[in-house]
């Protein structure tokens, strides 16, 4: 749980700098106070899961760094991957999963 917590910590402080927001700034947005961030930062304690959902959706946090920091493979393609499916309507979705699993199959008869 450490590992997660400090994880949590990390990118907090990683992305909202290169988003160049101040502690404060960050904490005004999603609507607590600056010793919340600096805590988060700072690895002390645990966030309520609300203060999670806001830093995830105001800093565009991927989930896979704060859940699975110990996985090395680079995740950020299906990262972008679900947030352009994310925006999709019904439809869309049909003809994307349709198309997907179509390339799938195409692509695994390739290196066989």
């Amino acid at each position: 749980m450490k590992q997660l917590v400090r994880a949590l910590g990390n990118i907090v402080r990683e992305t909202r700098k290169s988003k160049h927001l101040s502690q404060e700034a960050l904490a005004e947005r999603i609507g607590v106070c600056k010793k919340t961030i600096i805590d988060i930062e700072n690895n002390v304690g645990n966030p309520k899961f609300e203060i999670l959902c806001m830093l995830v959706r105001e800093l565009d946090l991927p989930f896979y760094k704060i859940f699975y920091p110990e996985v090395s493979e680079d995740l950020e393609a299906k990262n972008v991957l679900m947030k352009e499916v994310n925006h999709c309507s019904d439809y869309e979705m049909k003809i994307i999963v349709s198309v997907v699993k179509n390339l799938r199959s195409v692509l695994n008869n390739e290196e066989k």
